[in-house]
């Protein structure tokens, strides 16, 4: 049964404190001088509460210090599991997934050589990039917790070459493993902005007009060769009377009437942060996760919560998707290239295995042809002397849900491919990095999230 998008936002029942969550930053920053730590999260709240009085102003200033991005994540993850008035939706539901699988694994981890010390690394170290110290932890953990006896972290060498990240053994089986969390790439980065630039015609059209509209469209060519008023020429031409639909060589599109009949009496007893998948999903009828998205508007901001809108008069939403085969093409090259620069680090006195983290926000809806064009550069991919057998994608996708019930909810699935023609098992198949049990065979675009 269809559950109703109608749903308000109780305001009882939020003391619950999720144990793991606050058992895992407990861990993570025990190594840590508790004057000096504290120093860190005092200044991560008065930079957030500064910009959050300023955003009641309409000034939407920056919320964190990225110098510091891993004490804000640590602020945002306890936000989420104890103090909900910290919690800043469009960064905690990604976060929330994370913290509290670490705190589940914490029994690995405390077997695991090397496993705290790399926790400090990622406090100190890793202050502006902490993802990569963090999807360590959650491969080692995997490691251990399907049936390696001893699972290590390989210290580094200062000035020396670059390593490979774990080693794990169980009796005669012996492997390398290194990890690479996939960040956005270069191309990925400019893609987005071009998406932004696409839209940014659109809201203003709307602003000029008047008018509220939501605009999904699917590109058949790199956003970057698109004309920058190719989207408002083709809603003037919606406007003008024609069909409010659009196919052409270069995307695929429909203009519609923002869903003003849910929206508002949802606002008329709930504050909604705007832009969030659940206003999405109340403007647009339904929310659809695979696309990027552009909001923008006229709103006045609910003074308990700033970053939330108490009425909304006007918005307009741009929802887009890629499937160009070019821009495809561009990401695979990207995978390759990332799984040479691994492949490179790994000893040649055992088998060794790369885990390529895939976290997927948005304008996901051509991952199955990524994932084609993945195994196609792997088919002709020359490990040389690394001894490299096995690649596994770990695609992890948290979730702007939209349901009343769920704030940390996050899909996954393990793409496994195959390096050179070697016969060796993959030392840990069809295996997750977050849920339990056995992984579902394919990718996650196969199956229903």
């Amino acid at each position: 049964m269809d559950r109703s998008p109608l749903w308000i936002a109780q305001r009882h029942g939020q003391d619950w404190r999720d144990e793991e969550t606050l058992a895992a930053i407990d861990w993570l920053t025990k190594s840590q001088d508790p004057r000096s730590w504290q120093m860190r999260i005092e200044n991560v709240r008065d930079t957030f509460y500064d910009a959050r009085r300023r955003w009641l102003d309409g000034d939407r200033v920056p919320l964190f210090d990225p110098r510091d991005l891993v004490a804000w994540y640590v602020f945002q993850a306890n936000a989420y599991a104890a103090d909900r008035r910290d919690w800043y939706e469009p960064e905690a539901f990604r976060l929330a997934p994370v913290f509290q699988r670490i705190g589940q694994l914490l029994p690995e981890l405390s077997d695991i050589v090397g496993a705290q010390e790399r926790a400090e690394r990622i406090l100190i170290d890793g202050r502006r990039q902490p993802d990569d110290g963090i999807y360590e932890l959650l491969v080692a953990g995997a490691y251990r917790r399907n049936g390696w006896d001893k699972v290590e972290f390989v210290p580094e060498e200062k000035g020396g070459r670059k390593t490979n990240d774990l080693f794990a053994a169980s009796g005669r089986r012996r492997w390398a493993i290194e990890c690479k969390r996939v960040g956005p790439s270069d191309y990925g980065r400019r893609e987005r902005d071009d998406g932004l630039r696409l839209s940014a015609p659109v809201h203003a059209l709307s602003a000029e007009l008047r008018k509220s509209w939501i605009v999904s469209v699917d590109f058949r060519i790199e956003l970057s060769e698109v004309p920058e008023e190719y989207l408002r020429q083709r809603i003037e031409e919606r406007a003008n009377g024609t069909s409010c639909s659009w196919d052409d060589e270069i995307a695929q599109g429909e203009v519609c009437e923002v869903a003003w009949h849910n929206l508002q009496p949802v606002l008329a007893r709930d504050d909604l942060y705007f832009g969030s998948s659940r206003m999405i999903e109340l403007a647009a009828g339904h929310f659809p996760s695979r696309a990027d998205h552009s909001m923008e508007g006229d709103w006045v901001s609910s003074v308990e919560r700033p970053f939330h809108a108490h009425n909304v008069t006007r918005l307009s939403l741009v929802s887009w998707i890629s499937s160009s085969s070019e821009a495809v093409r561009r990401k695979a090259k990207h995978f390759r290239g990332m799984v040479g620069q691994a492949s490179e680090q790994l000893p040649g006195d055992r088998p060794g295995v790369v885990h390529v983290g895939y976290e997927l926000i948005g304008g996901n809806g051509a991952d199955a042809l990524r994932d084609m064009s993945n195994r196609f550069e792997l088919m002709t991919f020359d490990p040389s002397n690394s001894r490299l057998r096995w690649v596994y994608g770990n695609y992890m996708v948290p979730e702007h849900t939209t349901h009343p019930m769920e704030s940390a909810a996050l899909t996954e699935t393990t793409a496994v491919y195959k390096v050179g023609r070697s016969n060796t098992p993959d030392p840990i198949p069809q295996h997750f990095l977050f849920s339990e049990g056995s992984a579902r065979p394919g990718g996650y675009w196969m199956h229903q999230i």
